[in-house]
């Protein structure tokens, strides 16, 4: 059971759930939008960041960077999350 849980925090550790691979663009804008909901009186403001950064994700994409950056302003915020299709 001890090598289970320290597994599992290893695990957490280095490969945290929000790096979790979306299939594109716009999925994981749907991701953001989800956790923009929870951020109080920013949500809204969140939400549309998260929307309009489709557009900057699917430019990146084409070109060759495939991620999706984080709309988040506070510290850590701009975090890359890895895409697989440019749509």
């Amino acid at each position: 059971m001890r090598k289970l849980l320290l597994a599992s925090l290893f695990a957490s550790v280095f490969f945290p759930p929000s790096v979790a691979l979306a299939v594109s663009c716009t999925q994981q804008s749907e991701k953001c939008k989800v956790w923009a909901g929870g951020q109080g009186s920013q949500a809204a403001s969140y939400a549309e960041k998260c929307t309009r950064e489709i557009s900057a994700c699917i430019s990146r994409c084409k070109k060759g960077s495939k991620v999706f950056i984080g709309v988040y302003s506070g510290p850590g915020g701009g975090q890359q999350y890895p895409i697989d299709e440019c749509k």
